[in-house]
């Protein structure tokens, strides 16, 4: 009787164990609702998946996602722009998190116009002001969400340049409202003046150019890190955070990836699995055992 109690103890204890190594096997992965955050997020999933965990994605807007890691409701983040770009949304989060990899640098905002704007005429933010350049270009400058970087840096543009005193409006928009202004504009060979950064397809797909910001109102570049909540050390095993804290991606190929979705149509996981086919021995050397 009694070893029959021990089998049944021992029987029980097996079968939880397993149930907690089957849970501690979920990964919740978040991004924010962006093509170009999506295809990196594509890459961390493929790898997590490869290494034998499940995957649940999550996402939304920077004011929704990075809460969420910051309670543990996200395990891990691709990725936040530090030390600029998302510094605000990052810091509440701090304590509880840690970062795995700078997945790619370079990372800037800035603003463009469309090639056919005279480069005579603008060159750099402050050419904007001019009162021929006013009378070309809608008032209105159409951003991302107010929470985003590009917008809380374009407000900074708007003041340190006069623009707001010049006339122009900055709306913070969805992304629908952001690439519907320009792609208007584009159509109609229209002045326009377009916030933008890198990595992003329409640095690839369309002729634009930068304009100049010789006072830096954005900063300078950041580095995108891959984050995650203090927790995920336990869950995941020390060769998977390896190959994690190996992943490097180069912020043009990001964008190229990016051009994938929005160009050919591919969902970000296949433009994701496309580069890490071509790139397989970059994707190989991230991981130590190799």
């Amino acid at each position: 009787m009694t070893r029959h109690l021990f089998s049944l103890t021992a029987l029980t204890i097996s079968l939880t164990a397993g149930a907690v190594w089957a849970q501690d096997r979920t990964v919740t992965l978040g991004q924010v609702s962006l093509s170009f955050y999506a295809v990196v997020g594509g890459v961390v999933h493929e790898i997590l998946e490869r290494e034998g965990y499940t995957v649940e994605l999550v996402e939304g807007g920077h004011s929704d996602i990075f809460p969420q890691l910051g309670t543990g409701d996200v395990d891990i983040l691709a990725a936040a722009w530090l030390p600029g770009g998302h510094a605000a949304l990052y810091e509440p989060v701090r304590e509880t998190t840690f970062q795995i990899a700078p997945i790619y640098e370079d990372a800037t905002f800035f603003w463009v116009v469309p090639d056919y704007v005279l480069e005579d005429a603008v060159s750099e933010v402050s050419d904007l002001t001019n009162p021929d350049v006013v009378a070309r270009i809608p008032q209105t400058i159409v951003s991302l969400p107010e929470a985003t970087g590009l917008t809380t840096g374009g407000r900074r543009m708007m003041q340190t340049y006069g623009l707001d005193n010049a006339g122009y409006e900055l709306v913070a928009g969805d992304v629908a409202d952001w690439f519907g202004a320009f792609q208007t504009a584009i159509e109609a060979e229209e002045w326009i003046v377009f916030p933008l950064w890198q990595p992003q397809w329409i640095n690839i797909a369309y002729d634009v150019r930068p304009l100049r910001d010789p006072l830096n109102v954005y900063g300078d570049p950041d580095t995108a890190w891959l984050i995650g909540h203090e927790t995920l050390r336990d869950t995941l095993d020390a060769d998977t955070l390896a190959i994690l804290e190996n992943m490097r991606i180069p912020v043009e190929e990001v964008a190229e990836m990016d051009r994938l979705v929005n160009a050919e149509g591919l969902t970000a996981r296949d433009a994701a699995r496309r580069w890490m086919g071509q790139n397989a021995d970059a994707v190989s050397s991230w991981d130590p055992q190799s």
